[in-house]
């Protein structure tokens, strides 16, 4: 019995060095090493400070900005009538803040599975040019120029949709309106 004992407690102590110790800084190690970027977040950095992540939606209240899709998470089923409710009442702000009344993206008033999406479509981005040019005194060609620099393919399965990042086209814009 004592033996037995024995060799469990020394296998649960090699196991947990092994697996606890060895192998987590064997991971960051090589993750380190060959995807640096990705291992620490695609971190955005301007005038040496950090601004965002590429991985990360974020807020912009200012007009001037390309704003992303909601950020909150909900566990409401498609159907449902809170649901309705929401996504109503977003197409609502969405058209008062775009002065417009025409139909808004999905992607501006459907927050998504994690509620964190950094990208939205180039349709819903391009819906947003008229208050940025607007609001940045630019004309809306230049605004949709910087929109399009940045436009990125994700491809699936079933389709290919172009989506652009809002942290790296707010950024442009900034770069391009000093």
């Amino acid at each position: 019995m004592k033996n037995s004992l024995k060799i469990s407690l020394k296998f649960m102590f090699l196991m947990t060095v092994i697996l606890g110790i060895l192998y987590p800084l064997s991971m960051t190690g090589i993750g380190q090493a060959l995807f640096n970027d990705e291992v620490n977040g695609q971190l955005v950095t301007k005038d040496d400070k950090v601004v965002g992540s590429k991985l990360l939606g974020q807020t912009y209240e200012s007009p001037k900005y390309l704003q992303g899709r909601p950020q909150e998470v909900s566990q409401l089923s498609p159907v449902s009538d809170e649901q309705e409710k929401a996504v109503s009442s977003r197409v609502k702000e969405r058209q008062s803040i775009e002065g417009r009344k025409d139909k808004v993206p999905a992607d501006l008033v459907m927050a998504s599975g994690s509620g964190l999406d950094p990208d939205i479509s180039l349709k819903a981005a391009e819906y947003q040019i008229p208050r940025i040019a607007k609001e940045r005194q630019m004309t809306e060609e230049k605004v949709g120029a910087i929109i399009n620099e940045h436009i990125v393919s994700k491809v699936t399965p079933l389709n290919t949709e172009e989506r652009v990042n809002v942290l790296e086209v707010n950024l442009a814009l900034d770069e391009t309106n000093k």
